[in-house]
């Protein structure tokens, strides 16, 4: 009588695997919402911390804009000015015109690109810009004429010099070519008036695209957050004007 053969049966899990997976599982669950908690607690005490806490938002000739789509704060310039003529600066697919303003925003470049709509948006893409540093991109949308007051609009009076530092660190968000001009991308922008541009810096969770435009703010010599990586951060310290008269 042959004796029984061995079982092919796979060996039953060793004791205790499946509790030790669970409880690494549970410990990377509490260390990833321990670190959004004290990402969030940082962003909402370094945005009440300002800087320039002095600073005169009605104290020049050249009024600016700061303007939210409740997401993203893009920052207007007027397109011509003695500091730079941005209708020469731009290449002609950004159709800037004398007597109206350009308005600029950088930040992540596949999200500019890949997500016109937020019906666009994809896991993979905010995965990425949210938790690994990513390519940037600039935008920059000509228009005939200033914003349209309101409450998603603040306007700021520099004068001269404070104008020329903001000129200067808009123009640093823009990487160049070897000739020192913008380097306009093949992708078509939002509308008309809109292109993109190759950024100059890296995207991630403590540089977005808010706190670009906070540090618009600060370039401007105004007040502004300490840091901020949200919309609602890069305008805290802002005017409460709406684009009309003096702020409030």
């Amino acid at each position: 009588m042959e004796p029984p053969s061995e079982s092919l049966d796979p060996a039953p899990p060793a004791p205790g695997l499946g509790r030790r997976a669970l409880r690494a599982s549970v410990r990377a669950l509490a260390l990833a919402l321990a670190f959004v908690g004290l990402y969030l607690a940082a962003a909402e005490a370094a945005m009440r911390i300002p800087v320039h806490a002095s600073a005169d938002p009605d104290g020049g000739e050249v009024d600016v804009y700061l303007v939210t789509n409740g997401v993203h704060v893009s920052v207007w310039l007027p397109t011509t000015r003695p500091e730079r003529d941005w209708s020469r600066w731009l290449p002609p697919e950004v159709p800037a015109r004398p007597g109206g303003y350009v308005a600029f925003g950088w930040g992540d470049h596949d999200f500019y690109l890949e997500v016109p709509t937020w019906d666009d948006l994809t896991a993979g893409v905010a995965l990425r810009g949210a938790f690994w540093p990513t390519r940037s991109a600039m935008r920059a949308t000509a228009y005939t004429g200033p914003p349209i007051a309101g409450e998603h609009v603040h306007r700021v009076s520099l004068n001269p010099e404070r104008y020329r530092s903001l000129v200067e660190f808009v123009e640093r968000g823009f990487e160049r070519n070897g000739s020192g001009e913008p380097i306009l991308l093949a992708a078509p922008g939002y509308g008309a008036t809109d292109r993109f541009f190759e950024g100059r810096g890296r995207y991630h969770l403590f540089q977005t695209c808010n706190t670009w435009a906070n540090g618009a703010v600060k370039a401007m010599g105004q007040r502004a957050a300490l840091w901020t990586p949200f919309e609602r951060g890069a305008r805290h310290h802002l005017p409460r004007n709406q684009g009309v008269g003096r702020p409030r």
